[in-house]
């Protein structure tokens, strides 16, 4: 395990303590700690810039929502098949692809969509 990785297993590791002492009401002790973990976090993002590290760089970027959320309605044709907020997910059997639930507004249908991520039209032309 990187460096890293190591010292963000940590931070999380404290802020399960943190966690701890809110429910135990150690206001004190969870001030000073969240003073410590701010610190140490801050200094974590400031050499992994520097060093151009990133925590996992082999993990896919999630897509971003698409560019028009509105499509025609498989089932009852109508262009009222609209993207949910928050419902992306990467494909279980094809990692590094998303898909995303559509719901129709006129008709009521539900379903997953497969969505782009963008690099596939680049990927097909080299």
């Amino acid at each position: 395990m990187n460096e890293l990785a190591t010292r963000l297993k940590q931070i999380r590791d404290r802020l399960a303590d943190l966690e701890s002492m809110a429910r135990a009401d150690q206001t004190e002790s969870a001030h000073r700690l969240t003073a410590e973990l701010t610190r140490d976090l801050n200094q974590a993002m400031e050499e992994a810039a520097a060093s151009g590290e990133t925590p996992n760089p082999s993990a896919p970027a999630e897509p971003r929502a698409p560019r028009d959320p509105v499509e025609k309605c498989p089932r009852c044709t109508l262009r009222s098949f609209t993207f949910q907020e928050g419902t992306i997910r990467e494909l279980a059997n094809d990692p590094g692809h998303f898909e995303a639930q559509y719901h129709c507004m006129s008709c009521g249908h539900e379903a997953w969509r497969r969505m782009s991520c963008g690099h596939e039209a680049w990927r097909r032309m080299s």
